[in-house]
């Protein structure tokens, strides 16, 4: 008997440790802000003739039974019932009115998502919801096809594009763009152009889409793996535009075959898009070939606009 009244306590002790971290969370949060087409119910502890449900106007004002029409946007619910009980000790003679105010019914706000969601169009969302409310209503992104790195969060009335990276938000749990959703805000998600191309000794060279996170390995699986005595794993060789420096290349070369043997993850280096994976058939790369390739605008048209596919060095 003992014992188990010991777990009740214990039980009871943590639930009330549980209580208090939930109302320090609630307290620090920032209160609900009064808008146009709320619904808030008034009551007044033992005046029946005052209690009623009440709109907020389209000027942000609110009549409450007996009084004239007041301010009200932008008040928080325990301001305005700091507010009421002045003005009915005024009006009503009440003495120390016990006033409570209940929004029961918030505005609706309308956001849009376009582009490359699973359901794009218009949603009725509730104050306070954030960006990621908005794309579940959607659907999420489209598999395979949207570019969660590039999309763009515009404001009601402005022309303004806020960049937002869906997958670092989903993926990676960065809140400080999950924004949180104003009424006529409207949510782009533009198709993924991101491509790699793989080519050289490979089974099945060509374009193959980049899904975050993308290594060598998994490009190369894409691309059908190596071809037995032909392929030179080990000098595979990446080659990669510097950002802003358009028609500059870099070229790192990666050992595969120590990835597969060793475990060397460093040398299964993760892809950027744009990149080209080349698995030379011999010993040194021909890199006098790959720079004429490179040169080519012919080439790097097709290869982002077009594809190449069976294309060989």
């Amino acid at each position: 008997m003992r014992l188990r009244m010991q777990a009740m306590n214990r039980l009871a002790v943590g639930l009330c440790l549980l209580l208090a971290m939930f109302t320090t969370v609630l307290a620090q949060q920032e209160p609900y802000r009064l808008k146009p087409d709320d619904v808030v119910r008034i009551q007044i502890y033992n005046e029946a003739q005052v209690n009623a449900e009440v709109p907020i106007g389209k000027d942000g004002t609110l009549t409450a039974p007996f009084l004239e029409p007041m301010m009200v946007e932008g008040m928080s619910v325990s301001e305005l019932q700091k507010e009421l009980a002045k003005a009915y000790i005024k009006r009503l003679r009440l003495r120390d009115p016990k006033v409570s105010v209940i929004v029961t019914h918030f505005r609706t706000i309308k956001a849009s998502v376009i582009g490359f969601a699973n359901r794009p169009g218009i949603y009725d969302l509730r104050p306070g919801d954030n960006l990621m409310t908005l794309l579940s209503f959607a659907g999420g992104p489209l598999v395979d096809r949207a570019d969660m790195r590039r999309a763009t969060l515009r404001r009601a009335n402005s022309s303004e594009l806020i960049p937002i990276d869906l997958y670092a938000i989903s993926e990676k749990g960065d809140t400080t763009q999950n924004y949180i959703i104003e009424d006529g805000d409207m949510l782009s998600i533009p198709e993924s152009n991101n491509k790699v191309l793989v080519i050289g000794q490979i089974p099945r060279p060509g374009v193959f889409n980049y899904k975050e996170p993308m290594t060598v390995q998994d490009a190369l699986a894409q691309a059908g793996g190596e071809i037995p005595t032909r392929s030179w794993l080990s000098k595979t060789l990446i080659i990669r535009e510097r950002p802003g420096m358009p028609g500059i290349y870099d070229r790192i070369q990666v050992d595969i075959v120590r990835f597969i043997r060793k475990g060397d993850s460093a040398q299964n280096i993760a892809l950027r898009p744009g990149d080209i994976v080349y698995v030379p058939e011999t010993k040194t790369p021909d890199l006098d070939r790959i720079s004429r390739l490179l040169s080519s605008a012919a080439f790097f048209n097709s290869f982002f606009n077009q594809g190449i596919l069976g294309f060989r060095l």
